[in-house]
């Protein structure tokens, strides 16, 4: 998303003092001082951000939302860090120091969400200064979370030179919050190690119960526990999507070093759970290389602990897709003829070397992924 110009990112209306549920001045959310004319004077001990840091302006009255958001993946962005541990970042004083200033900035505040569009690119008042119960999907949600999702869930991408169709939901209106809750933005009030140890996670099944009931042959097969091997919804319902092969940090004088790649690969659940009970899922390659963090002194000592290759849940959902239905979508399809036979659609060690071979991926990357890739045979 493109920076707003800087005449778009201010407006001071003469009507907001007293308006509104959060009907006060300037000064009582952002200090300065009231009855200055200059600037210098009136800017005296001005707050920025008055949700940043303790977030005293908000906290008065919603001390509850803050304090699980303070602890939320939104306010920490503990993921990361957890990750950086899993592979064995070190030192540990580099790793406080790179994260503090290059990860966690990423962090959204309750105004970046309800007031102005987030730091990450570049701010600017959403609607005026009005405080938006409901932050704006295209301004907040993608607008940190939109070089996936956003194109994803709008069919802005290309594969294989054709358009890939927008989200069903999309299609049908829906937005961000029409799947999403609250506490996934705000948290439940702890600090979960990953996005993938989340307890309540939002699950098709939440608004598609009893799929293996519904009459349909492939839920009835895929959808059960026991002989057969479960399937997330997405590996026959997504289409193919983005996967990074660079780093966010990592750049030399011609920027990231590799381009994404829109692909769709089926493996191993890396993140099975009770919430995620599936034997097969898409995944989605992540940026990340061993010398990923070298310009900041830090050693990915244990790379191949993590596979690059994780859970994913793209926000493509199409009822018919290519691995459940070939085109024209003939009566005498079959599983065996549309993804059971179609090696082009799993996450295969040989996939993997030729990516090796093709300079994407590094052979460190053939141990790590153990865990999640498929063989011929299964």
């Amino acid at each position: 998303m493109p920076p707003l110009e800087a005449w778009e990112k201010v407006l001071v209306r003469a009507d907001f003092p007293g308006s509104g549920p959060h009907g006060t001045d300037c000064v009582g959310c952002h200090g300065g001082v009231n009855g200055r004319l200059s600037k210098e004077e009136a800017h005296v001990g001005l707050v920025r951000d008055p949700s940043a840091g303790d977030g005293s302006s908000c906290k008065r009255c919603h001390s509850g939302i803050f304090e699980k958001h303070a602890k939320s993946l939104h306010g920490t962005q503990n993921g990361y860090l957890t990750m950086f541990h899993r592979r064995g970042a070190a030192p540990e004083s580099q790793v406080q120091a790179m994260f503090s200033a290059r990860c966690s900035g990423c962090h959204t505040t309750c105004g970046q969400c309800h007031v102005s569009r987030p730091d990450a690119v570049k701010g600017g008042l959403v609607s005026g200064h009005r405080f938006l119960g409901t932050p704006s999907q295209s301004d907040n949600c993608t607008a940190c979370h939109g070089s996936r999702i956003h194109d994803e869930f709008q069919g802005k991408n290309k594969f294989e030179g054709k358009t890939v169709a927008a989200d069903a939901h999309y299609l049908h209106l829906m937005n961000c919050f029409s799947c999403h809750r609250e506490e996934d933005a705000h948290g439940d009030g702890t600090t979960p190690a990953t996005r993938y140890e989340i307890a309540d996670p939002v699950r098709c099944l939440d608004c598609h119960p009893g799929v293996e009931n519904d009459g349909n042959t492939w839920h009835a097969v895929h959808a059960r526990d026991g002989s057969q091997p479960q399937l997330q919804c997405q590996v026959c319902h997504s289409q193919p999507y983005k996967n990074c092969y660079s780093c966010h940090v990592k750049q030399d004088s011609q920027g990231i070093r590799f381009p994404s790649q829109i692909d769709f690969r089926i493996g191993r659940n890396p993140a099975k759970s009770q919430k995620r009970p599936w034997d097969y899922v898409v995944l989605r390659h992540i940026p990340i290389a061993p010398d990923s963090f070298e310009p900041w002194g830090i050693a990915l000592g244990d790379f191949a602990a993590e596979p690059t290759w994780r859970f994913a849940t793209p926000h493509n959902i199409k009822k018919r897709t290519p691995q459940s239905y070939p085109d024209g979508y003939p009566d005498s399809a079959t599983c065996s003829d549309n993804c059971h036979g179609n090696g082009d659609l799993f996450l295969t060690e040989a996939y993997i070397q030729s990516k090796i071979q093709e300079g994407v991926m590094v052979s460190e990357e053939v141990q790590a992924n153990q865990p999640v890739v498929v063989t011929p045979s299964q």
